[in-house]
Formats: structure tokens, sequence, C-alpha cells
């Protein structure tokens, strides 16, 4: 079985499985063993009404060790701890604009700029190109709230650098939350964002070199 588990609402095929993915509908998560995965990533588009419905077996996952990657406006609390969402009141590329706040392994080294801005021209596009050409808040057009008082804040939004990416610990295991489109579609060849998927997968995977230690 494929160490990460990727949750979407859709019907899916064996064929999208990779040696490091497994992906599946969320409404089959009940017949999911979900220890045998070492990290879960939570689409945006997954039906929070049935997770929330399964709050104590996800909860309890991430205690016994487990990364959990939350994307999308949280709408239900899911898991323990799961923070809220505001909207944004924006009207210019200044008040979305994204400020790195604290250090996360899965953004390390990742200039928000290049993140910040989608395009329907293809190629590669200096930032000043994206300025003119893109669209800024498909990464993230609304903040967090009620965090746990042990949350970081790793990405923030506009001029009051509002919460947008976090993370927070839950028992022996993490709790990442990204308010936006899946943080997997903002890998950008040619950028310093070009391996973020790689490293979002290498850092869900690790949990489970983390929970083979503490044996």
């Amino acid at each position: 079985m494929p160490p990460v588990l990727h949750l979407v609402q859709r019907p899916v095929s064996p064929s999208e499985d990779t040696a490091r993915i497994a992906v599946r509908d969320v409404y089959d998560l009940d017949a999911l063993d979900l220890d045998a995965f070492a990290g879960v990533m939570i689409g945006g588009a997954c039906d929070q009404r049935f997770l929330g419905a399964r709050t104590d077996r996800l909860s309890e996952w991430v205690r016994a060790g487990g990364r959990l990657l939350v994307n999308g406006h949280p709408l239900e609390r899911f898991v323990d701890g799961m923070p809220k969402h505001r909207k944004l009141d924006f009207h210019s590329t200044r008040d979305l604009w994204l400020t790195a706040v604290g250090a996360h392994p899965i953004w390390d080294g990742v200039d928000r700029r290049d993140v910040l801005f989608n395009t329907g021209v293809p190629g590669q596009h200096t930032f000043e190109d994206l300025e003119r050409v893109g669209v800024a808040g498909f990464y993230a057009h609304a903040y967090l709230v009620d965090l746990p008082e042990d949350a970081v804040v790793i990405t923030g939004i506009g001029q009051g650098r509002l919460p947008v990416d976090a993370s927070y610990p839950l028992g022996s295991g993490e709790v990442i939350v990204h308010l936006g489109n899946d943080l997997l579609s903002f890998t950008r060849p040619g950028t310093s964002a070009a391996d973020m998927g790689e490293r979002t997968l290498a850092y869900l995977e690790g949990a489970r070199v983390l929970q083979e230690a503490a044996r």
C-alpha cells in the first residue's frame, strides 16, 4: 500500500494510484484502514459534513502519529483543533500578497511570489509578466481564525499577514491546514516551488519513519 492517502470527492480508478499515493473517494473512507498510511491529504472539494461525522476516527489516527494535510476552506470541524476561516475583504493584489511567516519543511525555500499568481497563458513567465497576465487569489483569498495556541502560522496573506497556512501538533501527529486550492497544484516548474509536490509527499511519508523510530 502506498504511504500517502489522497481523499477526493469523485469516482476514482485504480490506475490513479502510484507507488507513493493511493487516491480514494472520500465516501470510501469507512472501508479504509488508516493505519496503513503515514500521511493523509484531504482535497478541498471533499464533503466536510461526511468527514465531520468521523472526527473521532481521524483525530485518533493523527494522535497516533499521522500527518494530516487539509486543503480548502474549513466549513466543518472534522479533526480536533481544526481552525475556522473568515472571508477576506480584498480589492487588489496587495490585499492578496503572500508572505512567509513561520518555518515548515513543506514550504522550505519557497518564495511566496512563485505561488501568488495563476495564468492560463502557456509557458514559464517572469514575475513581472505574471503581474500583468496572472490572477491572484487561487492560493488563498480568506484567512484562518481560532487556531490552537500551539499552532505555527506558515504563510500570511495581505498587509496584516493573516494566516492561510498553519500547522499544529495533535498527540504524536500533526495537522497542516492550507486555506486554498489543493497544495499539490502549486508546483511551479522553473521556480522555487518546482518541487513543492515532492516536498509535500516526502513530509507526509516521513511520519512513518518517526512512528517506527518511536517503537
